[in-house]
């Protein structure tokens, strides 16, 4: 095997390895069979352009519950970040 380093956004990682403890393998054993799968799709990984339509031409998702701090806090949302305000948090 190769060792590789990757460097993925907190959230993802939080959420891999909930999947992983939640499956009974290692981060790297889900990884690994993700990946496989990944690359065994017909097209050589290519999403086909059915797919593709779905997602881009789908109905626009309206939150029921929106964050009120989303658009202030949005590195934090999309990166880990730290908030930028706190007290608006609280509410």
């Amino acid at each position: 095997m190769h060792r590789t380093q990757l460097l993925i956004p907190p959230a993802l990682h939080r959420r891999a390895a909930d999947a992983a403890r939640a499956r009974g393998l290692s981060l790297g054993s889900l990884v690994r069979d993700a990946l496989t799968e990944y690359l065994a799709r017909p097209g050589g990984a290519e999403p086909d352009d059915a797919a593709v339509e779905e997602v881009l031409l789908a109905a626009p998702f309206d939150d029921p519950t929106p964050d009120a701090s989303l658009s202030a806090d949005v590195d934090h949302h999309l990166y880990g970040a730290p908030r930028r305000n706190r007290a608006r948090r609280r509410r």
